[in-house]
């Protein structure tokens, strides 16, 4: 059993909802460059994130078991069932926020060591009996070389410290050239494991053979009535599209296209296959049929061609904010199937431009209002992807952006208004009329989740610090940029001499009784 680091960086959570993971990210980073492992940064997060994750959920579920026995008179150890039920439902309705209040309030809470010398990558600290065990990722820790070992902690806790496992240094392998006999052995074994499936196809689609896998693959006995059953089970769809498609296109090739096939005399037996092949010379087409999904009609898998899928997605990723798109790939990795809320301190900026409804009615004859519209938003969204910024939503003539850190929305937002201003040089030689700028920076404590119904869902952010960034940006002269002081307290100024800041002024904003100390930021003059 090995000592829990003493000195190191920790990272203290109380609930899985206060935007920890880019801070983790941030420090987990650091080790593994120290440790020469950075190549491996990305699995390493997905075991550290999944660890957390089931951590914090068990603490969490710990400190609903206490809730339950003080408050409640439950008798807890005969219940286990009930009061998982009630925990689960907890959670559902309000979120883990009242049970990582009491965990905060009790001095509960997982710690994450990064040690800043060692062997060790982290450590894991919880305060509850837990068994890394329960973590998804074992496997994939095992696959790393790595290796959760138990630790010492302090009493009452429960700790557990990832490193490298020991490894023969003559088990190191370079990679070689596969010799073509290997190769095809390889590629048998793998459609063997796999149980792919093989037909043959004449070019006017006629079956002239098919493999013992195929018919294995739809649960049929190997005899000349099975493949008769098969050949009349094949949709139309696939003739018309692939097997004679083929005698209309010049390369012969077609690949990832998913056809469904209905057996009859078999009530809801059904497959949907993956098909990939050619024609060769002899105008045979030989077709490799890999199963997706066997009795599964509830499940809508679209059919046809994955490509054509994949175009589809090429066009709407585009509708789909990039936050989004990231947490979701992110959840999808960890056997998630929602978005789940956070809670964290971010920059909110609001950017608009100034008189754009009065510049449609007056110029809708003379220039294409769209084009104009989004060669501006054009040049708003890449400083915010410059600077680590993600797109909230596009509003008409105005953007909502927010940053993790509120440097790199002051950087965003300088840059934005040098953008405006090569633009509307440009606009001045073309003998058109200028478009200024209007932007304004808070920041604060928000949630970011789902806001909506199930036909239609944002992920954005909600909160006062929202409304209040936008009354700024409303107090904002045109080509300025406005900060709240509380953002301004927030960047260390002595670090950021490329930035200029006014003075401190109050303005009165919309639903707010007091004052809101702000001031403008500039470049500075001898800034790059």
């Amino acid at each position: 059993m090995n000592t829990l680091p003493t000195a190191d960086a920790r990272i203290s959570v109380t609930s899985l909802e206060h935007g920890i993971w880019p801070g983790l990210k941030a420090k987990l980073e650091t080790v593994l460059g120290r440790l020469g492992m950075t190549r491996l940064s990305a699995p390493v997060m997905l075991v550290l994130h999944d660890s957390v994750d089931v951590a914090v959920k068990a603490m969490h579920f710990a400190a609903f078991r206490r809730l339950a026995e003080e408050e409640f008179g439950m008798v807890t150890d005969s219940n286990s069932a009930d009061l998982e039920a009630l925990f689960d439902a907890e959670v559902n309705e309000h979120g883990s926020q009242n049970i990582a209040q009491f965990c905060k309030d009790n001095g509960q809470r997982v710690e994450i060591v990064f040690p800043t010398a060692g062997e060790d990558i982290l450590s894991i600290v919880v305060p509850v009996e837990w068994d890394v065990a329960q973590c998804g990722t074992s496997g994939l820790v095992e696959a790393l070389g790595l290796q959760w070992l138990s630790v010492t902690p302090e009493a009452g806790m429960c700790a557990y410290s990832l490193k490298q496992a020991a490894t023969d240094p003559d088990s190191a392998r370079q990679g070689v050239l596969l010799d073509e006999a290997s190769g095809q052995a390889s590629i048998q074994n793998i459609c063997n494991k796999l149980g792919y499936g093989l037909i043959r196809f004449s070019s006017a689609g006629e079956v002239i053979a098919v493999s013992k896998t195929m018919l294995e693959s739809l649960r049929l006995p190997l005899d000349a009535s099975s493949i008769s059953d098969l050949c009349a089970a094949i949709p139309f769809n696939f003739y018309n599209d692939v097997i004679w498609g083929l005698a209309l296109t010049g390369e012969g090739v077609f690949e990832n296209y998913r056809t469904r096939v209905y057996l009859s005399g078999a009530e809801g037996h059904s497959a949907l296959f993956n098909v990939s092949g050619y024609r060769d010379e002899d105008a045979v087409i030989h077709s490799l049929w890999q199963i997706v999904s066997l009795d599964q009609r509830t499940i809508h898998l679209g059919e046809g061609s994955i490509l054509s899928e994949a175009r589809i997605h090429n066009i709407t990723r585009n509708y789909v904010p990039q936050m989004v798109e990231e947490k979701a790939r992110e959840a999808v990795q960890l056997g998630k199937e929602t978005l789940i809320n956070e809670e964290g301190e971010i920059a909110v900026l609001f950017c608009d431009i100034v008189g754009f409804t009065s510049f449609v009615e007056s110029n809708a004859s003379s220039e294409s209002i769209i084009n104009t519209l989004n060669t501006i938003l054009r040049r708003v969204s890449g400083s915010v992807r410059r600077h680590n910024g993600y797109i909230d939503k596009f509003m008409g003539d105005s953007v909502m952006a927010i940053f993790r850190e509120p440097a790199d929305a002051l950087a965003a937002a300088i840059d934005m208004q040098l953008h405006a201003a090569d633009i509307n040089g440009l606009r001045s030689r073309a003998g058109q009329d200028a478009l200024s700028l209007r932007i304004g920076i808070h920041w604060g404590e928000v949630v970011i989740g789902n806001v909506g119904t199930a036909e239609r869902l944002d992920w954005t952010a909600i909160g006062d610090v929202v409304n209040t960034a936008s009354r700024i940006e409303k107090n904002c002269h045109p080509g300025s940029i406005l900060i709240s002081q509380t953002l301004r307290d927030r960047v260390d100024v002595a670090q950021h001499p490329e930035i200029s800041f006014g003075d401190i002024f109050t303005i009165h904003v919309k639903g707010k009784r007091e004052g809101l100390s702000v001031c403008h930021i500039s470049q500075a003059e001898d800034g790059e």
